[in-house]
């Protein structure tokens, strides 16, 4: 498989990882068990998952065509391998990232990512975008001895969480424009993190467009990476989906103005919970799930965006009633 995605290289663009074996003894599962569970669920539907899903199981385009066991001989599955990315490569992709930035600040302790959705094509159905943290070449000790695999990414993380960007119909023109960042934290190899991203046509999951890239300081715009905006980093909210209240943290990284507040898919502002000085570290704000004016919101989606001097940030939660 990696021969191959290496023949394609600059016009293939694997996103893979190991996903899990939900076991105590699997520690990519125990690492990030909600994020591995949720992409799983999204694959395979309900238990038992491993009667779908199995180490190695291949999606092409985002959908199951076929995996390596299906094959009696690897040149069979190298044939076949190349066909079919030759057929897939032949269909236009009606949308495209532009990517700004994926850099890692000075001291390795965060990543800002930076981007575009540009669509160029019309896309007349609801579709998700994606954004996941991974690590590459990962190796940890195993029950039945050493499990050592160069090229098995770990899913570390999923940005804001996995259910990610929903989009309706979209047409040519418009423009989205993200920004985030993550952190580097004490049990990541910041020298194999990888930033993904990509956008699934929902119920098919035909896959619309990926990018994949390991963070890098800024060589190309002129612009340090030390100058990289990292006031301040948005976490997650908690509980999410909640009913009665829940909790956005994030984390100071330099001292300054503050705001935080909650929005509609739309974009209207619902309530503003933080819009002032904060002092360096880790904070915390709850959320009753009132409007501004004291009245309870309707269940739904909403996002909480950060913003600092330098950054805008956006998580999104779910309200139950």
């Amino acid at each position: 498989m990696e021969v191959i995605l290496a023949e394609y290289a600059g016009q293939v663009v694997p996103i893979h990882y190991h996903t899990w074996w939900p076991s105590g003894a699997d520690q990519f599962w125990l690492y990030a068990s909600e994020a591995c569970s949720a992409r799983v669920y999204d694959y395979a539907g309900v238990a038992p998952w491993f009667t779908s899903l199995y180490t190695p199981s291949m999606r092409y385009d985002g959908k199951y065509i076929s995996d390596p066991s299906d094959f009696s001989t690897y040149a069979e599955f190298y044939a076949y391998m190349r066909s079919t990315f030759d057929s897939l490569l032949t269909i236009p992709s009606p949308v495209r990232f532009d990517v700004q930035y994926n850099t890692i600040s000075a001291d390795s302790d965060s990543v800002y990512v930076s981007f575009d959705v540009v669509v160029e094509d019309s896309m007349d159905f609801n579709s998700t975008l994606r954004v996941a943290v991974t690590e590459w070449k990962h190796r940890y000790p195993f029950p039945t001895g050493a499990h050592i695999n160069p090229f098995r990414e770990w899913l570390k993380d999923d940005l804001p969480d996995s259910v990610g960007w929903s989009f309706g119909p979209m047409f040519p023109g418009k423009t989205m424009h993200f920004e985030m960042a993550y952190e580097i934290v004490s049990d990541y190899r910041a020298d194999r993190v990888v930033t993904n991203m990509f956008i699934q046509r929902n119920g098919t999951r035909k896959m619309q467009q990926g990018w994949s890239g390991i963070p890098v300081p800024d060589t190309q715009s002129g612009v340090d990476v030390v100058q990289v905006p990292e006031d301040a980093i948005l976490g997650r909210s908690s509980p999410n989906p909640f009913t009665g209240s829940t909790n956005i943290s994030f984390n100071v990284k330099r001292p300054g103005t503050v705001s935080l507040g909650v929005y509609t898919l739309e974009g209207r502002l619902v309530t503003e919970l933080v819009n002032g000085h904060a002092e360096v570290g880790p904070q915390s704000v709850g959320w009753d799930g009132k409007d501004r004016f004291g009245h309870d919101v309707a269940s739904g989606v909403y996002y909480y965006i950060l913003e600092t001097e330098n950054t805008s940030q956006a998580g999104k939660m779910i309200r139950l009633r």
